[in-house]
């Protein structure tokens, strides 16, 4: 099975796609890590992208150790992983708090980096996601794996998809891989998201970066509260290398309800500067 030694743990990863496409280095979400991608991954592989997944620290199969986690530690993580594998520069595409680790990612590793999309994520967390984060913490240390997760469901997937036919699966869907995940690596994602500050990092990327957003996303949305900095504010700051699109219609779940949106243009943008 593969895997690699960065950063003192060992990190389990998958290639997919043709070998001489750009590669592309997915980072997940706090509580679907790998598996985030799964709706995109066959048309991203279409596209001409090969992909590199990988279990981040305390996901999956790599190495799970009790100490703190956070978003520059994760991003860390991914600069040592590509660089083991001997790449010299991938595209970088996070989602949820994955988008923040590859906001981070962007920022201290401009020379791995040819360009970036950070979906539905923020540089900061204001008062009313503060309070989510900890809520959701303290329901993963009390609550039934099952309730917990159908819990994030309703916040993160818009109602009337959950009673399309295409939703139709959606809660059994996120219990499966809600699941996979140690509780103790959710606690400290929570956490790593609550006192994450990414602002003085934003004003220094220097590779395009792609924000992608629900407009009714409430958990990561585009605009917040005056404490917080989402990705408006993020592309005012950084106008010359951050750029914004927004789903109207939906919240969260970009990838999951509208992945043929996701993969125009997240594709689009990725190849304009692959080439």
């Amino acid at each position: 099975m593969p895997f690699v030694e960065a950063n003192g743990v060992n990190l389990y990863y998958e290639f997919s796609g043709p070998e001489d496409g750009p590669v592309i280095i997915q980072f997940g979400g706090g509580l679907f890590g790998r598996h985030n991608f799964g709706m995109v991954n066959d048309g991203m592989r279409a596209k001409g992208f090969r992909l590199l997944a990988f279990d981040a620290r305390g996901y999956g199969q790599s190495s799970c150790p009790r100490e703190p986690y956070t978003i520059e530690g994760w991003a860390d993580d991914g600069a040592a992983l590509v660089r083991a594998l001997g790449l010299k520069q991938v595209l970088v595409h996070g989602t949820s708090m994955g988008g923040m680790i590859g906001t981070a990612f962007v920022a201290k590793y401009p020379e791995l980096t040819i360009a970036g999309c950070s979906d539905v994520a923020f540089a900061k967390p204001d008062v009313y996601r503060k309070t989510v984060l900890r809520i959701w913490r303290r329901m993963a240390e009390s609550m039934p794996w099952d309730d917990f997760s159908d819990h994030v469901t309703t916040q993160a997937v818009g109602a009337k998809f959950l009673e399309s036919e295409a939703g139709k699966d959606t809660f059994e869907l996120v219990r499966s891989i809600v699941m996979l995940n140690d509780p103790y690596t959710v606690r400290q994602a929570c956490l790593a998201m609550e006192s994450m500050d990414l602002t003085p990092l934003v004003k220094k990327i220097k590779r395009p970066l792609l924000m992608t957003n629900g407009t009714h996303d409430v958990l990561s949305p585009p605009e917040m509260g005056p404490s917080g900095l989402a990705a408006r504010r993020m592309v005012k700051m950084n106008p010359k290398h951050l750029s914004l699109v927004e789903f109207p219609d939906i919240g969260h779940a970009d990838l999951l309800e509208c992945p043929q949106d996701a993969i125009r243009i997240v594709s689009s943008f990725f190849w304009k500067h692959a080439r």
